[in-house]
């Protein structure tokens, strides 16, 4: 990567975090390709600040700066770990990727499909035509929602009196048992619980509860020992800004207007201390979900650990969605997922869906290849491989809501020079 590059990049950092209560808190990028572990690593801003805005001259003494290993709520980047441990079952034969999800959660057969409301308020249901599969819980076509993917989720919430997601403190096993399917199995596409399920499968069939999984089969092989479903000190603020409501990576964040309320800062929401998912509560440092990312990019091996076979690495960037669930995907979930379609307000040409991630289309402005494997989380956090330019990086933030528009410039501003840098350091 040429200096120039780097300092280009090490400038968009620094000039985007100056004030942390109105621009971005705080980011770090890290970038490596197969053989370079540190193609690019920068940060600046901050882990920890008073809640509501000081002054700059108060921030040195009342702060506590980011560091490279600052711990980050991850939320869906979870969803990567959770879908490599099931492909390790489907690799071992005791997962059927085409399989009927029932045959290892029977209570998945007994959930029913909304239909929607009637005029008093009720839920109206009908039968599953056809079971859910194991792949169609990797695809997020199952029919499994969060209520922010779904029109009906909210009123379904109300109408339930919990949460449509296993998430939060006070979460129970109801909000993913009790919930039903939003469309008939393999009908359409929307983002939500089914990774959450998917898990419940790992549980099921290797014995072992989730937690304790991910760090015998992935971590500990990965040499990664701060990923975790534990809370602890380290743990950076989240910040909230002032524009919306907090969403899921479904729905883009507003633009902050010229006289906007500075953000605030808090502890993250504790998550249950019993119920693991897959779908979302991971916590850890860049630098290690950077190197769950270089194993993919390398085929499913690093540093002679190998977590998947390159095969089942090449299923996972394979496009997954029929027509009818491109057809949703493009139009509900992709569009403004990221600052370039955000900007063009609709989806690239062949935007699809792999296993656990996005597929980008073509024509990316940034120079990011075409079928390059990327998702994100909540809090935006960031993640991409392209295998086509040999490249992985994160951008992690934990800023709410998704897509606020800060994150979103600084993210283009980055991964455009990123991949000029990698282009002219091949020149």
């Amino acid at each position: 990567m040429p200096l120039s590059t780097a300092a280009s990049l090490d400038q968009h950092v620094r000039e985007a975090t100056v004030n942390p209560y109105r621009q971005v808190p705080r980011a770090i990028l890290l970038a490596a390709t197969s053989d370079d572990p540190a193609l690019y690593k920068g940060h600046a801003g901050w882990a920890r600040l008073p809640t509501n805005e000081v002054s700059p001259s108060d921030l040195a003494h009342q702060g506590s700066p980011i560091e490279e290993d600052s711990r980050f709520e991850l939320f869906s980047c979870t969803k990567l770990c959770g879908t490599i441990a099931c492909l390790q079952l489907v690799e071992q034969g005791k997962v059927d990727l085409d399989g009927e999800a029932r045959l290892y959660v029977p209570e998945i057969a007994d959930l029913k499909v909304l239909k929607g409301f009637d005029d008093a308020g009720e839920p109206e249901f009908e039968e599953q035509e056809r079971p859910v599969t194991v792949q169609q819980l990797l695809t997020h076509t199952s029919g499994f929602i969060y209520s922010t993917s779904h029109e009906l989720g909210p009123q379904l919430e109300k109408h339930l009196g919990h949460a449509v997601a296993p998430y939060g403190k006070d979460a129970t096993r109801d909000c993913l048992y009790k919930v039903p399917l939003f469309h008939q199995p393999g009908s359409s596409f929307h983002y939500g619980t089914s990774i959450d399920w998917l898990t419940r499968i790992v549980e099921e069939v290797s014995g072992l509860d989730l937690a304790s999984y991910l760090q015998k089969h992935i971590f500990d092989p990965l040499d990664i020992h701060d990923l975790s479903f534990d809370d602890d000190d380290a743990q950076i603020d989240l910040a909230d800004a002032p524009t919306s409501s907090p969403t899921a990576p479904s729905v883009p964040g507003d633009a902050p207007a010229p006289d906007a309320a500075p953000y605030t800062f808090r502890r993250p929401t504790p998550y249950s201390a019993t119920l693991r998912y897959g779908g979302s509560g991971l916590k850890g440092s860049a630098p290690s979900y950077l190197r769950i990312l270089r194993a993919l990019l390398r085929g499913g091996e690093l540093d002679g650990a190998r977590i998947l076979k390159r095969e089942t690495v090449d299923l996972m960037f394979t496009p997954q969605l029929t027509a009818p669930q491109r057809e949703t995907y493009q139009r509900d979930q992709f569009a403004g997922g990221e600052p370039f379609s955000r900007k063009a307000g609709k989806a690239l040409e062949d935007a699809d869906w792999g296993l656990c991630g996005a597929l980008t289309g073509t024509g990316l402005a940034s120079g990011r290849s075409a079928r390059s494997l990327h998702w994100s989380g909540m809090a935006n956090t960031f993640w991409v491989i392209d295998r086509e330019k040999d490249l992985a990086f994160v951008y992690f933030s934990n800023l709410l809501p998704y897509g606020h528009q800060p994150v979103f410039d600084l993210w283009e501003k980055l991964e455009t020079d990123l991949y000029k840098g990698l282009a002219d350091g091949h020149a």
